[in-house]
Parts: C-alpha cells; sequence; structure tokens
C-alpha cells in the first residue's frame, strides 16, 4: 500500500461523507491508498453509510468515544499499512489530485519529508454570509468556486474562496518556503503527509495537548528538530467550508496551556518568541481591535515579528 489517509471527526456526519466521495474520486490508483477514518465525537453514521454504497477503495472506520483530535489521528496511524501517511480533517473536501500530489512530491525528494499543502476557506455567496464574515473578506480577495457539485456541494448555489492565510506569511519571502525559520507554524494536520518510517523513528501526535493546533506545532517541531525537512506542495490543495470559530476566554486558556507545555517540553531559546502568538488568541485583545482596527490581521502581525527575531534552529541530519 503506498498512501494511508488518515481522517479525523467528530461531529458532521455529513461532511465526512463529502469528503469519503472526493477521496474516492482520486486520480491515483485505488488499489493503491486506504481510508482510515477515526470518529471522536458521540454520534456516528459514516461506518453504515459507507457499508450501504460499497466503496471503491478500502475504508476502514473506527471510533473513539468522546475522545480527542490527536487520539484519534494516532490510531489512525496504528492502523495504517501505507509507506506514506496523509492527514485531512474529516470537514474538508479533497481536491481530485490530493493523493497523488503528496505521493509524487515524496518520491521527488527521494528521500523523508513532511509536505504540507494550503486551505481554501469556502463561502456560500449571500449578503448574510458577506456580512457576517466581513473582516475576515477584508483581510483576502474572493474568488469564485467554479463548478461546486464537482465537490460535493449544491449545484444550484454559488460559492466563493478566499485563499490560506499562510500565503500572506510566505509573501515577505517571495513564496520561498526555504527561507522561512518557524516551518512548524505551517503544520496543519489537515493537509499534510509524512512517511511511515519518520512517525516510527520520531513518533506520532503527542496527545497531551487539548484541541488541535499547538499539538500539530510539536509534531512538525519534533519531525524539523530530527533533521526531517518540512517542504511546501503548492499543487496540494483541499477546500473547507468556513465555519466562525469562537475564540472565547476557555478556548484562550486552553491555547495558552498548551504553548506553555510545548515551551516546556523543550526549553529551546529559538521557541521562545512564539509566546508572541498568545496576543492572538487574547479574546479582550482581539476584540479590540476588530474594533478600532477592522483590517488588521493580528497573526499576520504577530508572525512576521516572529520571522524577523528568529534565532538559528539547533537540528539534526536525519538524512
Amino acid at each position: 500500500m503506498k498512501c494511508s489517509i488518515i481522517i479525523p471527526y467528530a461531529f458532521s456526519t455529513e461532511s465526512a461523507v463529502r469528503l469519503f466521495h472526493s477521496l474516492e474520486k482520486q486520480d491515483f490508483p485505488q488499489s493503491e491508498y486506504e481510508l482510515i477514518f477515526v470518529n471522536y465525537g458521540e454520534k456516528d453514521d459514516l461506518t453504515a453509510y459507507i457499508a450501504e454504497h460499497e466503496p471503491k477503495v478500502r475504508v476502514r472506520c473506527f471510533t473513539i468515544p468522546d475522545g480527542k483530535i490527536g487520539q484519534a489521528k494516532n490510531m489512525g496511524i496504528k492502523k495504517a499499512s501505507g509507506e506514506l501517511v496523509i492527514f485531512i480533517n474529516g470537514d474538508e473536501i479533497a481536491t481530485k489530485s490530493f493523493v497523488s500530489g503528496h505521493y509524487i512530491t515524496y518520491k521527488k525528494y527521494g528521500r523523508p519529508i513532511m509536505q504540507f499543502g494550503l486551505t481554501k476557506q469556502v463561502f456560500e455567496d449571500t449578503e448574510q454570509v458577506a456580512f457576517e464574515h466581513r473582516e475576515l473578506f477584508r483581510n483576502g480577495i474572493r474568488y469564485w468556486l467554479s463548478e461546486p457539485e464537482k465537490y460535493g456541494l449544491e449545484k444550484g448555489k454559488v460559492y466563493n474562496y478566499i485563499k490560506d492565510i499562510r500565503l500572506k506569511m510566505l509573501e515577505p519571502y517571495r513564496y520561498d518556503f526555504n527561507k522561512v525559520k518557524y516551518k512548524m507554524i505551517f503544520t496543519q494536520t489537515s493537509n499534510l503527509s509524512i512517511p511511515m518510517e519518520c512517525i516510527r523513528r520520531f513518533g506520532g501526535l503527542d496527545e497531551n495537548y487539548c484541541g488541535q493546533e499547538i499539538e500539530d506545532w510539536e509534531f512538525g517541531y519534533r519531525m524539523m528538530k530530527n533533521g526531517v525537512d518540512i517542504v511546501y506542495n503548492h499543487e496540494v490543495t483541499v477546500l473547507h467550508l468556513f465555519e466562525k470559530q469562537n475564540f472565547d476566554s476557555r478556548r484562550y486558556c486552553e491555547w495558552q496551556n498548551n504553548l506553555d507545555s510545548m515551551l516546556r517540553k523543550y526549553n529551546d531559546s529559538f521557541l521562545d518568541e512564539l509566546a508572541e502568538f498568545r496576543s492572538f488568541f487574547d479574546p479582550v485583545r482581539r476584540e479590540r481591535i476588530r474594533k478600532n482596527e477592522p483590517g488588521k490581521n493580528i497573526w499576520l502581525e504577530v508572525y512576521k515579528h516572529l520571522e524577523r527575531s528568529a534565532r538559528t534552529p539547533n537540528l539534526v541530519n536525519a538524512h
């Protein structure tokens, strides 16, 4: 088996079904990849749905009731048989070359790499949506999504998308990812692949983190620290129907605790500047800036400052 696609999901069976169909229609030999769905929520209707629809590729479904997303990803890793492990979240949609894009790039490098692609945030084109997400639209150009039915979206509706914010983060480097210092900030396991041999050598996801993002940073940094090159694959894109996240006080405390835990784990001066990102999740500051400077993107401001002040990381050679 060449590729194992690991899909953690928790809440929306409808989204997972849409993703399942997009992963069935890949331009990659169907006998050479498998889908591993891991439900870590309460409700799961996907298993029955897939059983009724005679999938064209190998599909396995597992459940961790009321689990954490890190647990779901690690269970998927344990069940995987592919030489390349590819992660995608259950609420996303894979484009037709998703699997082939990851695998071809992996083989092209001829050595272990961690590679990530980007996510297009998709919005239904209505006045209400435009009003509700006006602040987000100020920070990105909207593009028309042609043939939405190809992605399991409603044929009669019009959809727009905006590009991944990480492209903005790459602008100061003229999109040359080799110049980026804090590469692990790009390693979100929503469109990420890594050879199974790297996971066996350096471990999977750290399940001590709550929620998502810092656990992805830690996973990427651990690979980076052990000499695994992190690569940006601009040809691999996924779609995500945008859902507004609630950065309340509880989410902020969770973010702080996760970040502090990572900083303690490594005690590495290279990571000290990451504390700057606490301001991104501070709900009080976010609301103040939203009112006073509605066009300002706090994430980008913090990231640019972070890269300007970055030290040289102490890495090993894994090749």
